[in-house]
């Protein structure tokens, strides 16, 4: 079982453990380009996460503020997904982490090529 971070010793884990899950990220800002988005929408539109996975960190994102959960009383129900206030200041952080990752891809990629 995974060991999870000392929140009383990092008060960032939570943070580090969105970082840590390569598809939550991604997930908030398809959100944002998209709000308000139903699960399915998601889904066909983030390749190679599995459903299982997106779930998980729907709720996950969800129990902790960022986005929030809308309900419908339809027939059949539906549910729609929308960044909170909370998340809406998490999105130039990770916003700024994307630019940097574009700025510096090559030199990355080519750092991962000479050390392979």
């Amino acid at each position: 079982m995974a060991k999870k971070l000392d929140y009383e010793y990092c008060k960032a884990a939570p943070m580090l453990e969105w970082l840590g899950n390569k598809w939550a990220l991604v997930v908030l800002v398809k959100i944002s380009e998209n709000e308000p988005v139903r699960f399915n929408e998601l889904y066909r539109n983030i390749p190679s996460v599995s459903e299982k996975v997106l779930s998980q960190v729907l709720k996950q994102l969800t129990t902790d503020g960022i986005i929030e959960r809308q309900l419908y009383p339809d027939v059949p129900p539906r549910v729609e997904y929308s960044i909170t206030d909370l998340g809406k200041t998490l999105l130039p952080h990770v916003e700024a982490l994307i630019k940097w990752g574009q700025d510096n891809f090559e030199e990355i990629m080519t750092n991962r090529h000479n050390n392979e």
